[in-house]
């Protein structure tokens, strides 16, 4: 039961956001301050419970899907009772640990993720294939709620430029996937832009949407959010590399080419992510 209860949290993806409301932090206060674990645990902790219930909304479809139907609910590692208990323990050690470890202003930034993400995103996704616009909301709230918790304004430039990264950056995640299993959507009943669109439209829109990623990348430097020289010269390597790795992409069509660009991609956000701490702290 307990590797089941494991995968209900998506750990690469719940990790990935706690790291990103730990940029966030470390922007504002400049260091690895007292108090950034209490932090990092309790988004990590509320992230893993969003996780597992958007598992439980989605298990019926998840079992139509060859993508999800080894999942721990549509597999039967994990029964739906177990799967809300679990869920209910982890979005509320989150919320009470944020709550008395950070401030007010984070747990509810976090809390509001959580409802943003399994009361407005996933219920859309079965309306509109275009709710992945507001869908990336869920990826750019967490490097402010890092930010908030250490202490930092909301409406400051620097954060919402960050959070705007961020959130251009959701997009072509979703392109990817669409491209990678929308048939498998489909299937499940879920509206698809792949019946609107060929699949070489929606790579050059994959194509675009990463273009932009970049593009705000460098932003980032020219609005002073980054200032270390040596730092802003990585970030704009980084950033060409990336638009080059996408630029053939309308030829692309192996399952193992979407998955080298999920890694590209995940590693590019990583990087970016060490790259603003680094900043931050050097300067």
């Amino acid at each position: 039961m307990w590797p089941g209860l494991l995968r209900l949290t998506k750990p690469i993806i719940t990790l990935s956001v706690a790291f990103s409301a730990l940029t966030g932090f470390v922007l504002f206060s400049g260091s690895f301050s007292e108090g950034w674990p209490f932090m990092y645990l309790g988004v990590l902790l509320i992230a893993a419970g969003s996780s597992a219930i958007n598992h439980i909304q989605e298990a019926k479809t998840d079992h139509l899907m060859e993508r999800t139907r080894n999942r721990p609910l549509p597999s039967g590692q994990v029964n739906i009772l177990q799967a809300v208990i679990w869920a209910s323990i982890l979005s509320l050690s989150g919320a009470i640990l944020l709550w008395y470890q950070t401030n007010p202003q984070a747990t509810l930034l976090a809390v509001f993720t959580l409802f943003w993400y399994n009361a407005v995103y996933t219920p859309l996704k079965k309306v509109t294939p275009w709710a992945i616009i507001p869908g990336a909301v869920v990826g750019a709230i967490p490097p402010v709620i890092g930010w908030t918790a250490a202490g930092g304004a909301i409406n400051h430039p620097d954060i919402i430029f960050i959070s705007f990264f961020f959130f251009i950056g959701q997009i072509p995640h979703f392109w990817l996937i669409l491209l990678r299993y929308g048939k498998d959507y489909e299937k499940a009943g879920f509206p698809s832009i792949s019946k609107t669109f060929s699949p070489d439209q929606i790579s050059r829109l994959t194509f675009t949407w990463t273009a932009a990623t970049a593009m705000t990348a460098i932003l980032l430097s020219i609005f002073g959010v980054i200032v270390s020289n040596a730092v802003s010269i990585t970030v704009i390597i980084l950033s060409v590399a990336l638009i080059a790795a996408f630029y053939k992409w309308p030829g692309i069509k192996k399952p193992a080419q979407f998955e080298r660009a999920f890694i590209i991609m995940n590693l590019y956000f990583l990087f970016m992510m060490i790259l603003i701490i680094a900043d931050a702290i050097i300067r």
